[in-house]
């Protein structure tokens, strides 16, 4: 049962943040990308990325909800369909807003 929790919260965080988010790469969605601009720099913090270090902290943390789980997972998912998933720290100029 509780394989089933987690594979169905997977499902319903990865639509849930898909209306949330652009629909694109470089768009914006519903909630603002978290951009920290230092010098020439920027420091996009990726809802995948963000997803990821609360799953992590929650694994050491050794707590456990399969819902919660679940939707960590399907927005992590959902986050590396975009073609700039890996950008994370680049020139300030290359940014497109």
């Amino acid at each position: 049962m509780n394989i089933l929790v987690l594979f169905g919260s997977s499902v319903l965080g990865y639509f849930l943040v898909s209306l949330i988010a652009g629909k694109r790469a470089q768009e914006r969605g519903r909630v603002k990308s978290l951009k920290l601009k230092v010098k020439n720099y920027v420091f996009h913090i990726h809802h995948w990325f963000g997803s990821g270090i609360i799953l992590g902290n929650l694994l050491v943390m050794n707590w456990y909800n399969a819902v919660v789980y679940g939707l960590l997972i399907g927005s992590i998912i959902q986050g590396l369909t975009y073609k700039d998933f890996y950008k994370i720290i680049y020139r300030r100029n290359s940014d497109k807003k």
